[in-house]
């Protein structure tokens, strides 16, 4: 036993040792011993012998692993210390963006020239002139007239010259209503003149409340500003009544907006696409789930994120009798879900579509320690790409034919094996979740991506970076309600503050959000093939 192991032993050193003998013939070893670095070398371009090409492949990957691992272990020790710096009331490491390098400004303007090539020339002075001052409204209009008093006696007016100038005038519309006040002595009665129906009982009118709901919401600017900005102007308002308009004043009539708009927006399309975030309510983690598609956009913070969650996202959209439980779950509304393979999502609705872009970022999270190995991983990117175009280009023209070639091409792309281990990890995984990346060929109106989930979300982060969160649970729901209808109000092409305006005041002369997303909406039926 003890002579078969050193046998062994023998026969990998002299391995080792052919293999050194000719890293030194290529004069890698040199470079090895001076720099200290072979990432920079691409082996690809070697001839070796299928046993040294098989160890020097081993040994690549080992320190690609390696690599991997350290890098892993210094950023949860990088965590770790933050986490310390905090407990002692400290911050952690900033987070700070590297300079861009000559070559980043380089791709920049290559990218910016080869836009404005492809840009179509426009006569800007003509065309598009004409185009904008058609959209201009005009308030009022000036005559101004040629000052005649050093010129000849036989002027005459032979027309005029249009000139456009916007401004805005930000001012105060206080109103003082007196109320006309009878008394019949007849019957011995006082009558008095009533009040409009929008400013019966109130301190402020629709315009203002709507305005305050437009600055916080749609151009997240917060009370203090708001209070700051009111005052300026002459309006008497508290940083509490301001409050009490976004969080309290108007918020039950514009839930059940909300509850229409989701009501319609399921029956909108054949899919729902989702994801979440982080929130905080008075210190408390919390998490904000988007729920929508196209055609609008509504979200809800819970506490918890998990599957019991979203089986019961949509509980408030039953009316039971008095006496009966709710009994319908997230499932029976929703048939096919667009999400990313997070646990919450798994299970939840017959069918679930997965983001092809987040499946990507996979791919894109792994560092190549070598060159040879980082070539491998863009070409394999590049394909992965490359067939997500055609994915496009089959939802454009759908057929059996091209379903059948896509999937034996996923078969083919996922079953690739590169010899760099981390990649072919990933690609083992991808290659599993076939049934969902390739949902969209039995369903061709889904989208291949989540991305409309993300840009969603994206506008709650912003708004939680700029006011801090929360505090109160009617605040949550404030966020939730108005953003909601913001987001659909922008999707359906009508203006948010009309919008608030005509609710505020009761006139209801727009139509509702429900309906508008609902005329605009057609229902696609899903083709098999």
């Amino acid at each position: 036993m003890r002579k078969y192991w050193i046998e062994i032993k023998v026969e990998i050193s002299k391995k080792q040792r052919s293999l050194l003998l000719f890293l030194q013939e290529q004069s890698l070893y040199t470079e090895y011993t001076m720099n200290k670095d072979l990432r920079s070398f691409d082996f690809s371009n070697l001839d070796l012998e299928p046993e040294i090409q098989q160890i020097l492949s081993q040994l690549l990957n080992h320190v690609e692993h390696l690599t991997a691992e350290l890098e892993k272990v210094k950023k949860e020790n990088q965590d770790l210390r933050d986490e310390i710096a905090r407990l002692k009331g400290g911050k952690g490491k900033p987070k700070i963006k590297p300079n861009k390098t000559d070559a980043d400004n380089e791709d920049d303007e290559d990218e910016q020239s080869n836009k404005k090539k492809r840009r179509p020339k426009t006569n800007k002075n003509s065309k598009n002139s004409k185009a904008r001052k058609k959209r201009i409204k005009i308030d009022r209009e000036e005559t101004i007239k040629v000052d005649r008093s050093e010129l000849p006696d036989d002027v005459k007016v032979v027309g005029y010259r249009e000139v456009t100038v916007q401004n805005i005038k930000f001012e105060t519309d206080n109103v003082l209503y007196r109320l006309e006040k009878l008394y019949s002595e007849s019957t011995g009665k006082h009558y008095e003149a009533d009040m409009p129906k929008e400013c019966e009982g109130q301190s402020f009118g629709s315009g203002i409340e709507a305005f305050i709901l437009l600055l916080y919401f749609q151009l997240r600017v917060t009370q203090n500003k708001i209070h700051k900005l009111l005052t300026s102007i002459g309006n008497v308002i508290s940083e509490g009544q301001i409050s009490n308009v976004i969080n309290k004043k108007h918020l039950d009539k514009f839930e059940k907006e909300r509850e229409e708009i989701v009501r319609a927006g399921l029956e909108s399309s054949s899919y729902q696409q989702t994801d979440d975030t982080g929130a905080r309510e008075n210190g408390i983690n919390h998490h904000t789930i988007f729920l929508g598609n196209k055609h609008y956009s509504s979200y809800f913070t819970e506490r918890y994120k998990n599957q019991e969650t979203m089986k019961n996202l949509l509980h408030f959209l039953d009316e039971p009798s008095e006496n009966e439980e709710v009994s319908k779950e997230f499932g029976d509304y929703v048939k096919i879900l667009i999400a990313d393979d997070a646990p919450q999502f798994h299970n939840i609705t017959e069918l679930r579509g997965l983001c092809w872009w987040h499946e990507v970022r996979h791919f894109e999270k792994i560092r190549p320690c070598f060159l040879h190995n980082r070539k491998i991983l863009e070409d394999f990117t590049g394909k992965v790409w490359d067939y997500y175009e055609e994915l496009e280009n089959y939802k454009k023209k759908p057929s059996q034919e091209f379903k059948e070639k896509l999937s034996s091409d996923f078969d083919d792309l996922f079953s690739t094996v590169t010899g760099y281990d981390l990649l072919d990890h990933r690609i083992k995984l991808t290659g599993k979740k076939k049934p969902y990346l390739l949902l969209v060929l039995d369903y061709p109106e889904i989208p291949l991506d989540n991305n409309l989930s993300e840009r969603g979300l994206r506008k709650v982060v912003i708004k939680r970076k700029i006011s801090n969160g929360t505090r109160v649970k009617n605040g949550t729901k404030a966020w939730d309600v108005f953003l909601s209808i913001l987001e659909t109000c922008e999707k359906n092409y009508v203006d948010f503050y009309e919008y608030l305006q005509d609710r505020i005041s009761s006139d209801y002369r727009m139509p509702s959000l429900a309906s508008v997303l609902s005329e605009q909406s057609h229902l696609t039926v899903p083709t098999t093939f």
